[in-house]
């Protein structure tokens, strides 16, 4: 049986995700939850055989931490897939009662709109939804949390509800699958690969003109280009770039990105699969 490292405790989407995972692909797996998504990766790399983790959400956007993990791990992406999100607001007290607040750090990026209405709570971030709804049903008096929205019929016991807070009615955020082996099987489907590019002499004029190029003139479309910054320094970046194709079986792809490793360092994070 596979161990499934996942983002915890109970009630997150991550574990939401990790439900449609076993689904799609493969029923005989064991879910095992972590507190962050930094010891969700550490736990595929030592004791797990994959990790589900969100990598990009409509609203808010690309999740950094992910970014800057995929930048270290030895991990490849062998799957992607979506699902829709949906956050509801609970309290243990009435609306002018409460006082402060527990939302998870990327869940306040998708429910702006209700956090300025309501600007006179505390808000208090957690590394996930379910450790806000775990906090949230300990009953202190005068907090609140945003939640997942289908906790909410779990859950009867609040004093306050408002089901829907979230910023847009069709919002999705894309997970990953990460394993330590590379999926060397076709299947049909669209597949992308990940890249990460970096280079010590980036920042000059043209550098990220030469990599584009490459995909211009092999006709090859990009779905996402991002830059984080590669903590040594000011003004120093590193590229996540997502191509459409199989770097394994599209030999246009591989060629771009083998014309690439000429001027600048690459990384291939994984060619995936979307469910």
């Amino acid at each position: 049986m596979k161990k499934v490292a996942a983002l915890g405790p109970k009630g997150t989407f991550s574990e939401f995700a990790v439900k449609e995972y076993k689904k799609k692909i493969d029923s005989d797996i064991e879910m095992k939850f972590y507190p962050t998504i930094s010891k969700v990766v550490m736990a595929a790399e030592n004791e797990c055989d994959i990790a589900i983790i969100p990598i990009e959400n409509t609203l808010d956007g690309f999740v950094q931490v992910t970014l800057d993990l995929l930048n270290k791990t030895n991990l490849s992406i062998v799957y992607e897939f979506a699902l829709p999100i949906q956050f509801a607001f609970a309290a243990n007290s009435k609306m002018d009662e409460v006082k402060r607040i527990y939302a998870q750090f990327k869940t306040q990026g998708q429910c702006l709109e209700f956090l300025e209405k309501y600007d006179k709570f505390e808000v208090i971030t957690t590394e996930s939804n379910g450790t806000s709804l775990e906090n949230l049903k300990k009953g202190v008096w005068e907090e609140g949390a945003i939640i997942p929205a289908y906790a909410i019929e779990k859950e009867k016991e609040f004093k306050y509800i408002i089901e829907n807070v979230t910023d847009a009615e069709d919002n999705e955020t894309r997970f990953i699958v990460l394993s330590k082996q590379k999926d060397k099987s076709y299947h049909s489907g669209e597949y992308k690969t990940g890249i990460i590019i970096s280079d010590a002499n980036a920042d000059k004029p043209g550098a990220l003109w030469k990599v584009l190029k490459e995909f211009a003139l092999c006709e090859i479309n990009l779905t996402s280009i991002i830059s984080r910054p590669t903590k040594k320094g000011l003004g120093q970046y590193y590229f996540f770039i997502e191509a459409e194709g199989n770097y394994d079986g599209d030999n246009k792809l591989k060629g771009a990105i083998e014309d690439i490793k000429q001027h600048s360092v690459v990384k291939i994070v994984g060619s995936y699969l979307s469910l």
